[in-house]
C-alpha cells in the first residue's frame, strides 16, 4: 500500500502561487497519493490545496512596509502552525517569501518535516549572514538560476537549480519584432504602492520622450483589474496624451510594443525572453533604501544584467530613477538599432542557458531528496 504523503506549501503572492500550482501538478504525477495543505491562491487551490487563509494577507513587500502588517502576519503564522501541529506534514515547501517561510520551516523541521525552500533568497546580493538561518531551517533549496547554487555548496546546504517557469511559459511564444515602431510599453508593477511611486515618474519620462519623438505613444500595463482606477488616476494626473491602458497579459504587450520601460523584477526576464529591448527602473521608500544600502553587495539589479554578467540593459535605481535619466536612455535605445540588437543577442544567450520543464525538475528534486532522507 502506497503511503499517503502530506505536503504543506506556503506562497505569499501571485508569482509564488503560479510556481506552487505547477509544482503540485508535477508532484501528483509522480506521487498520486498526495494531499496538500497551506496557503496559496487560485492556481494552487485548483490543484487541490486546502488553503488555511487568504494568500493576499501575506502579499506585503519592503522592509518598512511590512511593519504595519506585523500583527496580521503573526495571526496568519499562528493559524498555520496550529493546523500543522494537529496535521503534521511530511514535506514543507515554502515558496519565496523567506522572512515568513524560513521561520515556518524551522518550526516544522524541528517537528520532523522535510523542509524545502523554493526560490532562493538573494544571498548573492546581500551579506551572507542569512545562510546560517537557512542551514537551520532548510533541507533542500530549489534555485531558479545555476549561479545561485555555489553559495549553498560552500555552506553545506543541498541546492538544485531547477530553472525559471517563464522559460517554459514563453518557449513557444511569438517574439518581439519591434511592433509598429511607435509604441512604448510601460510596466510599473503589480502592487498599489509600486504603481503610486513609480508610474508618475515613468509617465513624466514618456512625456519628455514625446517632445523628441512626437510620434511615440504609450500603452500602460494594468496587471489586475482592481488596479485599473489607480493607474487611470495616475495617467489623468500626469496630463500626458497618447496613453492607453491595457489589461492584456504582459507577454502579449511585451511582444507587441517597440520598447519597454519596466520595473526591476521578474518582468525584466519576461521581456528578455520575448526579445523586447528595455530600460529598467525602480525605487523604494527612502528608509527601506537606506537600510538596503548597508546590506547589499551588488551594483546590478536587473535580472538580464545579472544573468548575462554585464550591463546589458540600462537600469536606474532609487535616486537615479528620474524622468530625465530614464527618458534619455529610452531615446538613446530608440534611436540606435545597434543597441537594440546588442540587447537581443544578450537575451538569446540568457534563454539558451535556462533549462526547460521547471516544475518537473523541481518535483523530481523534492521527491528524490525526501526519499534519501527517509532511507537514512
Amino acid at each position: 500500500m502506497v503511503k499517503q504523503l502530506h505536503v504543506a506549501l506556503l506562497a505569499g503572492e501571485r508569482s509564488g502561487d503560479v510556481l506552487g500550482g505547477a509544482l503540485m501538478q508535477a508532484l501528483k504525477k509522480r506521487y498520486p497519493s498526495v494531499s496538500f495543505s497551506g496557503i496559496g491562491g487560485q492556481a494552487m487551490q485548483e490543484q487541490g490545496l486546502h488553503s488555511l487563509v487568504a494568500m493576499e494577507r501575506l502579499s506585503v513587500m519592503g522592509l518598512v512596509e511590512v511593519v504595519a502588517h506585523l500583527p496580521d502576519l503573526w495571526r496568519v503564522r499562528q493559524v498555520a502552525r496550529k493546523y500543522w501541529q494537529e496535521n503534521p506534514p511530511d514535506i514543507f515547501i515554502g515558496i519565496d517569501a523567506p522572512d515568513f517561510n524560513l521561520p515556518m520551516a524551522r518550526f516544522l523541521r524541528a517537528r520532523g518535516a522535510f523542509c524545502v525552500h523554493y526560490v532562493s533568497p538573494s544571498l548573492w546580493a546581500w551579506k551572507e549572514k542569512r545562510i546560517e538561518k537557512i542551514k537551520g531551517a532548510v533541507d533542500l533549496m530549489l534555485c531558479l538560476f545555476a549561479f545561485e547554487t555555489a553559495i549553498y555548496a560552500q555552506h553545506g546546504v543541498q541546492a538544485v537549480a531547477v530553472g525559471h517557469s517563464l522559460r517554459d511559459k514563453l518557449a513557444n511564444s511569438v517574439k518581439n519584432t519591434g511592433g509598429d515602431g511607435h509604441t512604448l510599453g510601460i510596466f510599473a508593477g503589480s502592487r498599489r504602492a509600486e504603481i503610486a511611486r513609480l508610474l508618475p515618474v515613468y509617465l513624466q519620462a514618456f512625456a519628455q520622450l514625446q517632445e523628441r519623438l512626437p510620434q511615440v505613444k504609450a500603452v500602460v500595463s494594468v496587471s489586475e483589474a482592481h488596479l485599473y482606477d489607480l493607474v487611470a488616476q495616475c495617467v489623468q494626473a500626469s496630463g500626458v496624451s497618447q496613453v492607453q491602458l491595457s489589461l492584456a497579459p504582459s507577454a502579449q504587450l511585451l511582444a507587441q510594443c517597440s520598447l519597454a520601460l519596466v520595473s526591476s523584477g521578474t518582468i525584466t526576464l519576461e521581456a528578455a525572453l520575448l526579445q523586447t529591448p528595455m530600460v529598467v527602473a525602480y525605487k523604494v521608500q527612502a528608509l527601506t533604501a537606506a537600510i538596503a544600502r548597508r546590506l547589499l553587495k551588488i551594483d546590478r539589479f536587473a535580472l538580464p544584467n545579472l544573468l548575462d554578467h554585464r550591463d546589458l540593459v540600462p537600469e536606474y535605481i532609487q535616486e537615479n530613477a528620474t524622468a530625465d535619466k530614464i527618458s534619455a536612455a529610452l531615446y538613446a535605445l530608440w534611436s540606435d538599432g545597434a543597441l537594440q540588437q546588442a540587447q537581443r543577442e544578450g537575451f538569446a544567450r540568457i534563454a539558451q542557458a535556462l533549462p526547460l520543464n521547471v516544475a518537473d525538475c523541481a518535483a523530481q528534486a523534492v521527491l528524490t531528496a525526501y526519499a534519501q532522507k527517509v532511507v537514512r
